[in-house]
């Protein structure tokens, strides 16, 4: 008797307005005009059927910018003093040589990061943490630069459906990875912060699950590279938090002596069995509490099936390409969903935490049954990212959901989140050679 297949839903509703060359491939289009940016990436012809009677859309051709950033950016091409007292980004002549267009997109960014700073909500958005980092880089190397104006545009075309964001964030993420494959080869000292803060930004920003692939091959080569000098990088808190770069005792290694001692004595599968059933039913409660919002409800819908497949073909040999495919929706879901509000962010939605923290957990989980995934500071951001959100919302005992209209105790919606980090702390990252696997894997990136 065959087995029944699980099969992953579809993290979107269904697009009606669609591109005939999407409907021919019963995949879903973004309805961006002139052209969709599936059909952008992949060289394909794009096209819409012609209706008799002119209908409004929301697809912009082009963008209008405020007045007062047209004139923000001005004032910090000219002066080359970044109009973000907060983020305490240094003046710098670089910012006087890049275009205006690249400033605006920049000062999106920004403006982003300075809102979840201020509500001290950037460290539990994984990478958004490290951008006031970035900016300064920004400076000296023309690729970093472009990597966060692809970010900027990326999440602009996403948000207003601009056809000419989209083909800007196509541009600026191809020469960022241009200026990468440049800088690998003559990879020193100097660039390596630079190569690695481009590499983990366009981690968040690949196309496919094939091009994630080929990033993540040059994370973990470039964190390789470093580890020896890791206390010299300005993301030594990265290798801080990682366990493979660091022994010592802290404030995440402590979850290991919250654990029963009586459990240490269980292997890694036992402890990703427990953690997919108990994921299973955390993602299963929280479902309900997002039923009027279609697209986190979509992506909650995911995340359960992505862990009934894992548990389902827990240690069975899954491909690589096929492990990558698991984890792919959630890795760009800041930049690529329009459900990432960053204003519900700083407002402290307490919903929105508990969705961050269960995909966060979910991404754990899969990181500790899968070995091909556990790449350098992907589990250990997430990690940091849930305890950051247990840490803010820990004064905050219960409260009411407008969805189920009932009580909830963030100590008990947070549960299996905890568990997650706990888990991963105990197990650690798993044992595998991070030295040049890949040899050809600038050749491979998109």
């Amino acid at each position: 008797m065959e087995t029944v297949k699980t099969v992953i839903r579809r993290s979107h509703v269904k697009s009606k307005n669609g591109c005939q060359t999407c409907k021919r491939k019963r995949v879903k289009c973004d309805e961006f005009r002139p052209i969709c940016r599936r059909c952008l990436f992949t060289g394909s012809e794009c096209g819409y059927y012609k209706s008799p009677v002119t209908q409004v859309t929301d697809a912009f051709d082009s963008l209008w910018w405020p007045i007062h950033i047209e004139k923000s950016c001005i004032q910090w091409k000219e002066t080359g003093k970044p109009p973000f007292p907060t983020l305490k980004i240094a003046t710098s002549l670089g910012w006087h040589n890049m275009p205006l267009a690249d400033l605006r997109y920049l000062y999106q960014t920004a403006l982003a990061v300075s809102v979840l700073d201020l509500s001290g909500t950037s460290d539990m958005c994984l990478l958004l943490g490290e951008f006031r980092t970035m900016f300064q880089l920004a400076t000296a190397f023309d690729f970093v630069a472009h990597m966060l104006a692809a970010a900027s545009a990326e999440r602009l075309a996403i948000r207003a459906k601009s056809h000419e964001a989209s083909v800007a964030a196509y541009r600026y993420h191809t020469l960022a990875l241009k200026g990468l494959r440049q800088a690998m080869q003559s990879f020193s000292r100097s660039n390596a912060d630079a190569i690695l803060a481009t590499a983990l930004g366009c981690s968040y920003q690949m196309p496919d699950c094939r091009s994630l692939m080929a990033i993540v091959d040059c994370i973990s080569q470039t964190v390789y590279q470093m580890r020896t000098w890791s206390k010299e990088s300005v993301f030594y808190d990265l290798f801080e938090y990682d366990l493979r770069y660091n022994a010592g005792e802290t404030e995440m290694t402590l979850a290991r002596h919250q654990l029963d001692r009586p459990e240490e004595n269980k292997d890694r599968h036992a402890f990703a069995r427990e953690l997919f059933d108990d994921g299973i039913n955390a993602i299963n409660r929280l479902t309900t509490c997002f039923r009027n919002n279609q697209n986190i409800a979509a992506v909650t819908r995911q995340l359960r099936d992505v862990l009934t497949v894992a548990h389902e073909r827990h240690q069975m040999h899954i491909p690589a390409k096929e492990q990558y495919r698991l984890i792919y929706p959630f890795t760009a879901w800041f930049t690529k969903n329009s459900a990432a509000s960053f204003i519900d962010l700083s407002n402290r939605d307490p919903l929105l935490f508990l969705f961050l923290a269960h995909m966060y957990a979910v991404v754990i989980t899969l990181a500790v049954a899968l070995p091909e995934i556990d790449y350098p500071f992907f589990a250990s951001m997430r990690v940091k990212g849930i305890l950051e959100i247990n840490k803010k919302m820990e004064r905050e005992s219960w409260f009411t959901c407008v969805a189920c209209h009932a009580f909830h105790s963030f100590d008990q919606m947070m549960r299996f989140p905890l568990q997650a980090v706990k888990v991963y702390q105990l197990v650690g990252p798993h044992e595998k050679d991070n030295g040049y696997t890949h040899k050809c894997f600038l050749s491979s990136i998109r």
